[in-house]
């Protein structure tokens, strides 16, 4: 049981010094106004019972009446640890007192800026190391953008600062500091650069309190990517390319939903009889990877592009691979595919130029044969058929058809296809004869 107070003369006169009992803490003395011990005494009684007089002539509870300079001496007197220095920052923030970032000694002093580059370091990185370890796909290409973000934006913005010092209300001015003719997906990726870095921080010890959680997003609707009508497709098909590679990587993206870096991964020995394996995805930063979702598929084969895909595939010079190794989309390296797809989109653009199609205008990329293949089979079966052939992952999708695809299934996805797309195949094969 600790002492409620000590007591002292000075001057003749006897102070007291209350104890909160909670606490440990201990007041500054105060002045009885008694010369006599016992007069002395009933008047510390009163405060205890009734409460300290105020300057107001209000009476406060002694535990509400510790005085700072009391709370700072015992702050100084008393031995701490980190643990316990943060968790009076921690009472601190709670009443609203403060909005600073603190953690033990080291931890929270690194600088800013270099602990954000350090995070995106793929090779470096703890916070990579441990996505990989627990098998979540994270690749160079994302590390490396989300650096470039960090030198345009929060480099210029943060210079100087420690991890520790970012405040929430820094993270405040700085997303509206963000470039207004910036789309708001861009503007988020901004954001995210910094703090998904700030949330594993504070996940690590580094910082007491995750200063982005829950931190507003910009909305918006994002720019809508531009699509062909299957007459457009129909007629772009129908006559030969000037690149008949760029042709056929179109062509089995418009019949598969395929995504430019899968149809850049595609070798000779992911060719079936009416089945594609979908089984990587190509960057220049990354080689061959997992697809975008991390999980391999099977998409339907038609015939008429399955040709086509052999017809390029035979053209690959690196004959000292084995053919199941080959790219069907070949570059100079046996090892790399043709130019990290960039054939692909200024072929299919100036295709499209000579249609007299205006691709800036309508936003029409080489990921639009992607929405062409959804938006026409979504015209004719359900949408959990035509996701799981894509490889879209929504949340949702995946919580009610999380079940492997049946040969059945894409037979029956095969069949629709050609159905879909037999205007597109047949021009394709006139053009290609022609060619």
């Amino acid at each position: 049981m600790r002492r409620k107070f000590y007591m002292h003369r000075r001057g003749g006169v006897f102070y007291a010094c209350l104890v909160n009992q909670e606490t440990g803490l201990s007041m500054s003395a105060r002045s009885t106004g008694e010369r006599d011990r016992d007069a002395a005494l009933i008047v510390v009684s009163g405060w205890l019972r009734d409460g300290l007089p105020g300057k107001d002539g209000e009476r406060r509870k002694v535990e509400a009446s510790f005085d700072l300079d009391g709370i700072l001496r015992a702050i100084r007197k008393a031995e701490l640890d980190s643990g316990g220095a943060l968790a009076i920052v921690k009472a601190l923030k709670e009443r609203g007192l403060i909005d600073i970032g603190a953690v033990p000694a080291g931890k929270g002093s690194v600088n800013f800026v270099s602990f954000l580059s350090g995070f995106f370091d793929y090779d470096k990185s703890a916070y990579v190391r441990d996505r990989l370890a627990h098998g979540h796909s994270i690749g160079r290409r994302y590390c490396r953008e989300s650096l470039k973000l960090i030198r345009l934006f929060w480099e210029p913005a943060f210079k100087g600062r420690t991890l520790a010092s970012i405040t929430r209300n820094d993270l405040k001015l700085f997303s509206l500091s963000l470039p207004a003719d910036k789309s708001a997906s861009y503007k988020n990726s901004i954001l995210n650069a910094g703090l998904i870095p700030l949330g594993w921080a504070h996940e690590e010890g580094m910082i007491p309190v995750d200063i982005g959680k829950d931190f507003e997003r910009y909305g918006g609707k994002a720019t809508r990517r531009g699509v062909l009508t299957v007459e457009e497709a129909g007629t772009l098909f129908a006559k030969p390319w000037a690149d008949g590679a760029a042709m056929a990587a179109s062509l089995l993206s418009a019949t598969t939903g395929m995504r430019q870096g899968e149809v850049l991964a595609i070798r000779g020995g992911d060719i079936g009889e009416a089945v594609l394996n979908v089984a990587h995805s190509w960057s220049a930063a990354d080689g061959l990877k997992s697809p975008k979702n991390g999980e391999a598929r099977r998409v339907p084969l038609l015939p008429e592009v399955r040709e086509a895909l052999l017809a390029q595939l035979a053209t690959n010079p690196h004959t000292d691979i084995p053919e199941a190794g080959r790219f069907v989309f070949w570059g100079l390296a046996p090892e790399k595919p043709r130019y990290d797809g960039v054939f692909m989109l200024s072929a299919l653009h100036t295709e499209m130029e000579a249609m007299g199609i205006d691709w800036r205008a309508r936003n029409i990329c080489f990921h639009g044969w992607r929405h062409f293949y959804a938006a026409r089979m979504a015209d004719i079966e359900a949408a959990d058929k035509v996701s799981r052939i894509t490889g879209h992952k929504s949340r949702a999708i995946f919580d009610a058809y999380a079940d492997p695809v049946t040969e059945a299934a894409i037979k029956d996805m095969g069949k629709a296809a050609a159905a879909v797309f037999a205007g597109v195949l047949a021009g394709a094969a006139m053009a290609r004869a022609e060619a």
